[in-house]
């Protein structure tokens, strides 16, 4: 089994590599620049010396000597004094006079086409300069670069001593860091573990920074509310459905027991058979509109959208309802401008109209009247659609829970055909086209539902 290795250590790892990469080329800048300074500044000092000592040159017998004065003398003595070399030759290149350790170098200090060099000794490394004294001979300046090698050294020990302390404090601190910013990661997991359906209450409640762990924590703890929130929708829904669905049943049992406790004649029998229908019709239409909310989700996701004329929804609505509106003798007005248009998947939105319609027909008395009108709000670049009945409306404390599902309002349950799946299944059609349904209604006034499209196709 491959071993895991935690993330804190990953971080950690990839923080030490990526400083000692910067330190290491911070460090060889360093020793580059600090080295090429040293360099520059002993050649100046070369060049410094060699033109004051070119001045107090002298050609005698066509030999270069040094003159003897006392400015002569002073500056000798202080460039002995500093371990300077220096020596004149012929055009032979014989040594003519000198002084300092050039007798050390002599074998070493070569003449030389190139003004510097540097040349390794028995007493170190030493910088050379050489200077053509016109036809006469030549001068050469020399200067141990010791004093650069020591700094250099020192600069490279101490390099070499605070590169590993600041690597280890790194390693601690990167570890620290990287362990402290990560806590809330470990008490999400902790948290994750732990999670059940019977434990969804529980929440992180981390007081941190508006970082990305922040954000991470504070979305986990939204979630775990959307999926409390869920759990107790699905709970509630499956109780709902088991209530729906067994009274039905129920009925179909009591007219089965009751029909078979004593013989009846055939008009009974009939009778009996016709109320067993009518429930199993009804617990058809309950087990349908389940299966419509269990699929809907994924089949929104998949919808066919595309932007059509808000009249032919209408118009298909009407086509599949008219006749329910006919038994009631409710007429049905539409107000739809020929040019407005609906962005969405029609079928899903036909039914979702088809349902605000039908519900308006449901609770609208007979002989009553049903509008449907549409409009363009540019300006906010949505459709509005708005059914407006005049039915027996809806209490204003009721209203919140008329899109729950399997509600109804309770003087109408018994009443009503329907399943009570109408309205959700409305809701979350429109909801999954980005769009709302709101509602104004009070009790006896009728009401005004509102459903609210944009222009534009937004899937989600």
């Amino acid at each position: 089994m491959k071993k895991i290795v935690p993330i804190r250590i990953k971080l950690t790892l990839w923080y030490v590599l990526f400083l000692g990469v910067i330190l290491f080329a911070f460090s060889v800048s360093i020793y580059a620049i600090l080295s090429a300074q040293l360099h520059s500044e002993a050649d100046s000092s070369l060049r410094i010396v060699s033109s004051q000592l070119l001045a107090n040159i002298e050609i005698v017998q066509d030999h270069p000597i040094f003159r003897k004065t006392v400015e002569m003398e002073s500056l000798s003595n202080r460039l002995l004094a500093e371990g300077f070399a220096v020596r004149l030759m012929d055009g032979s290149g014989s040594i003519v006079e000198g002084f300092g350790p050039f007798g050390i170098l002599k074998a070493s200090l070569e003449l030389s086409d190139r003004e510097f060099t540097t040349v390794s000794t028995s007493v170190g490394v030493w910088r050379i300069f050489t200077v053509k004294i016109g036809q006469w001979g030549w001068m050469q300046v020399g200067e141990s670069l010791s004093s650069v090698r020591i700094a250099l050294f020192r600069l490279s020990r101490l390099m070499l001593i605070l590169g590993p302390t600041i690597i280890i404090l790194a390693v601690l601190g990167g570890f620290y860091m990287a362990k402290k910013s990560l806590e809330p990661v470990e008490r999400i997991t902790l948290l994750a573990e732990e999670i059940s359906v019977e434990k969804l209450n529980k929440r992180l409640n981390l007081t941190l920074p508006n970082d990305e762990l922040g954000h991470l924590a504070s979305t986990f703890d939204g979630m775990l509310e959307r999926l409390e929130e869920s759990v107790k929708k699905q709970r509630q829904f499956t109780s709902d459905a088991a209530h729906e669905l067994r009274t039905p049943l129920t009925a179909i049992r009591s007219i089965v027991d009751v029909t078979l406790h004593r013989d009846r004649d055939s008009d009974e029998y009939v009778n009996a058979l016709v109320q067993i229908q009518n429930e199993i019709e009804r617990l058809s239409s309950i087990i349908d509109d389940l299966l419509v909310i269990t699929r809907l989700e994924n089949s929104l996701q998949k919808g066919d959208y595309k932007v059509f004329p808000a009249g032919v929804l209408i118009e298909d609505v009407l086509d599949t309802i008219a006749v329910l509106a006919k038994e009631k003798n409710i007429d049905i007005m539409t107000e739809i401008p020929s040019d407005l248009e609906i962005a969405g998947d029609r079928q899903k939105l036909s039914r979702a109209i088809f349902n605000l319609v039908d519900n308006a027909i449901k609770y609208t008395p007979e002989g009553g009247q049903i509008r449907i009108s549409g409009e363009k709000d540019q300006s906010r670049e949505e459709v509005e659609i708005l059914i407006e009945d005049s039915g027996i409306g809806i209490p204003v404390d009721e209203i919140d829970k008329i899109f729950d599902r399997f509600y109804r309002v309770d003087k109408a349950r018994s009443e009503t055909r329907g399943t009570g799946l109408g309205l959700s299944i409305a809701q979350e059609i429109v909801k999954a086209h980005n769009g709302t349904i709101t509602v104004k209604s009070s009790s006896q006034q009728g009401s005004i539902f509102r459903v609210t499209l944009p222009l534009k196709i937004r899937k989600l």
